[in-house]
């Protein structure tokens, strides 16, 4: 813990130096000014420092360097977001770490710097309807559920080989069509950022709660830490129900710098569905919001059976994959504004003949503004239980599931930083009957540049 701490103490000394510089800025400090005659303190600012400087109140903005240039860019349609995601990740015991096992025991620091830059048409002067969109990232630092816990769900969600690369990269353009919407998006695209989500789920750190398992850990998916090549129709015949439609690349493959796009159709092309029903304000939790979606996916590559095998012994194949799910998020106890208390839940099932995880369950609570002063704040917990295929139980002995359940606080500090510790319990890490029950904490510190 001592590297989260040597943080928080240099937050607590840049905290309290531009505290004090702003008092003084302002003219509190030493000097009494009435409300009639005080220059408001952001023209008083920007009058006797240049445009790009920033403004000493940096705890009040929605960004650390909000700078004056960054409205002027935004008017003219081009806005972009620097975030810088760290995570110190400890298992305490059980899985990988075995009495006598050469494993370390130390925290484990893993770290995702995200850009992600857009360009709206319109704004920017050119045609309506068009955006352009560009996400990179940097990531670096230890890999805790390979290297030192051994589950298949992966307890952190940012959780990736060292890289630098392209991550996104495509066009979206709406149009009004007899008086619905409809919109077309081309390029490289990461599915989940549209795709199977739950809202009150993304609160959580585990990977599971991002994108269901029975997805993710069976077929290759445009999805963190590689986004694919696709082609997404959404339409939206009422305010109330959506449906969506992708076709992407079968196999992202590692694509480390980003800008492959080869399309092969011998790896096969991954078609995806999903039609929702949302009703309700999310920023006005007294409306009750809820949204429930109900989708499905079909992969066209060919894929290994499990545990049957020809004259050969090689593994029959089988032609294609598929699976469905449903989603649900769903407001239960409604507060001021966006606060109250919410829920969500994870459904998904595919064929156990190809799969190595055939069921997946999840589900959770989620509470805003917990604690009336601090109304940015969440509580939340939740559970993720990956059901083992049948077939592969026969034949790898393994235990039927692996279940893992997460309590976690996100402290929004400044608008521009949030905290967020949480504990993990992973009942039958991997599914392996010769490991332990594993303990794991997680520290994340997210700045918003």
């Amino acid at each position: 813990m001592k590297y989260a701490f040597r943080l928080l103490h240099i937050f607590l000394i840049v905290f309290f130096l531009n505290s004090t510089f702003f008092l003084v800025v302002d003219g509190r400090i030493g000097k009494y000014v009435c409300a009639e005659e005080r220059e408001p303190a952001d023209e008083a600012f920007y009058r006797i420092h240049p445009p790009y400087t920033f403004d000493p109140r940096f705890f009040e903005h929605e960004h650390l360097f909000d700078l004056r240039r960054r409205n002027t860019l935004v008017d003219k349609g081009l806005s972009f977001d620097l975030v810088y995601t760290a995570d110190f990740v400890t298992n305490h015991s059980g899985g990988l770490k075995k009495a006598g096992a050469d494993i370390d025991t130390t925290i484990s620091y893993l770290a995702n710097t995200d850009l992600a830059i857009e360009l709206d048409m319109e704004k920017a002067g050119f045609w309506k309807g068009g955006i352009f969109h560009a996400h990179f990232f940097d990531h670096h630092g230890a890999k805790p559920s390979e290297d030192y816990i051994g589950d298949l769900q992966v307890v952190d969600n940012f959780e990736s080989n060292k890289v630098t690369k392209l991550y996104e990269f495509w066009y979206k353009h709406a149009f009004e069509l007899f008086g619905t919407d409809l919109s077309l998006l081309i390029g490289q695209h990461d599915l989940n950022s549209e795709f199977n989500i739950t809202e009150y789920g993304m609160l959580f750190l585990h990977s599971s709660f991002g994108f269901n398992n029975e997805i993710s850990n069976n077929i290759p998916v445009s999805n963190f830490p590689v986004a694919a090549f696709g082609f997404r129709v959404k339409w939206e015949p009422t305010e109330y129900f959506y449906f969506m439609a992708e076709i992407s690349d079968g196999d992202p493959g590692k694509n480390n710098s980003g800008f492959d796009w080869t399309l092969d159709s011998k790896e096969g092309f991954l078609n995806f569905f999903e039609l929702g029903y949302h009703f309700g304000d999310q920023e006005v939790s007294r409306t009750m919001p809820g949204t429930y979606k109900f989708g499905g996916w079909y992969h066209t590559d060919e894929f290994d059976d499990i545990r049957d095998t020809d004259e050969n012994d090689n593994p029959l194949e089988h032609d294609g994959n598929y699976g469905i799910y449903f989603i649900a998020d769903q407001m239960l106890l409604p507060g001021e504004g966006d606060t109250g208390l919410g829920a969500f839940f994870q459904l998904g099932g595919v064929p156990d003949d190809r799969n190595q995880v055939d069921f997946y369950v999840g589900g959770g609570v989620h509470y805003k503004g917990i604690i009336p002063s601090r109304e940015d704040d969440m509580l939340g917990l939740a559970v993720a239980h990956a059901s083992i295929s049948e077939d592969l139980r026969d034949i790898e002995k393994m235990d039927r599931h692996e279940t893992a359940v997460e309590l976690t606080y996100r402290a929004q500090v400044l608008p521009w930083l949030a905290i967020q510790p949480g504990v993990q319990t992973i009942f039958n890490p991997g599914a392996d009957s010769s490991l332990d029950n594993a303990v794991v904490s997680i520290m994340r510190f997210q700045i918003n540049f």
